[in-house]
């Protein structure tokens, strides 16, 4: 493990955020163990055949084709770290699974949306309503979420505007609609001052990423539907692009350094394919 350390300062020095080294040094920790358990050469011998066996590995595990290839891609940025360093003589990568699934609409229907507010705000707990609010009208991450600063949150009677930290601690400004800046504001009203600037306190400060998972999962769960922040995201990128908003525009909402990841936002549910097909008159 004598180059985890240099690895992960590589990382940090181009702006990848904390969870995004964690996660690389995570993976290439598992992929130096495996390695280390079927030869006795160092790290600097690695060979592509290696990195062939290990993605066969991987796919025999049964995991999700988006982890492994996560994974994937932890290993070729720890490989260009050592051919900077000089480590090995030149730069070796292993390509990633190709997912026929990932251009499938991976958001919530309508009705699953419907019953998830409802069940939220039933339930009356308005830090949940508020995180729910702020995760469907602006789309952002969870780590995005955790994150947000009173000082980030602007709110006046007929606008507001949140900033956000994003990947790479890139900066954007995200309008509030009225639903986002009332479930803030009435959050406020209740929401425990433990002198932290964080916007969501639990019983133990700032609420984690993890945190959010199982709230969400919670109420899914009493629902019988399966929910996650990201498919709040997705669901608020399929519903502008269905109102015709540019694709530009949908990019600058959620983040996007690239288009092409915007565009993934416009897969069609199938529900819709069906209503599209059965409307048709020859």
């Amino acid at each position: 493990m004598s180059y985890i350390n240099g690895f992960k300062g590589y990382l940090q020095a181009k702006d990848k955020s904390i969870n995004t080294v964690s996660c690389y040094v995570r993976d290439t920790k598992a992929f130096i163990a495996w390695y280390e358990s079927r030869t006795d050469a160092g790290i600097e011998k690695v060979i592509e055949l290696d990195l062939v066996e290990y993605k066969k590995h991987l796919q025999s595990s049964g995991e999700a084709v988006i982890t492994i290839n996560r994974k994937l891609a932890s290993i070729n940025s720890f490989l260009k770290y050592l051919k900077q360093e000089g480590i090995i003589n030149e730069v070796i990568a292993v390509s990633v699974i190709k997912d026929k699934d990932k251009r499938q609409f991976k958001g919530l229907a309508d009705k699953e949306l419907w019953k998830l507010r409802n069940e939220i705000h039933r339930e009356g707990n308005l830090m949940h309503i508020c995180i729910i609010e702020i995760l469907l009208q602006t789309g952002i991450r969870v780590s995005e979420l955790v994150n947000i600063k009173l000082s980030d949150i602007k709110i006046s009677d007929r606008k507001g505007s949140l900033q956000v930290i994003g990947k790479g601690n890139a900066k954007r400004t995200v309008p509030l609609n009225k639903d986002a800046r009332k479930s803030i504001n009435k959050y406020l009203e209740v929401r425990q001052d433990d002198g932290s600037d964080y916007l969501f306190i639990g019983q133990r400060g700032a609420i984690k990423r993890n945190a959010v998972n199982l709230i969400l999962e919670g109420y899914g769960e009493r629902i019988k539907i399966k929910v996650t922040p990201h498919m709040i995201r997705h669901t608020l990128g399929y519903n502008l692009v269905k109102k015709n908003i540019p694709i530009t525009t949908i990019q600058q909402i959620l983040g996007h350094e690239s288009i092409t990841t915007t565009n993934l936002y416009t897969q069609t549910p199938e529900d819709d394919m069906v209503k599209a097909l059965e409307g048709l008159e020859w």
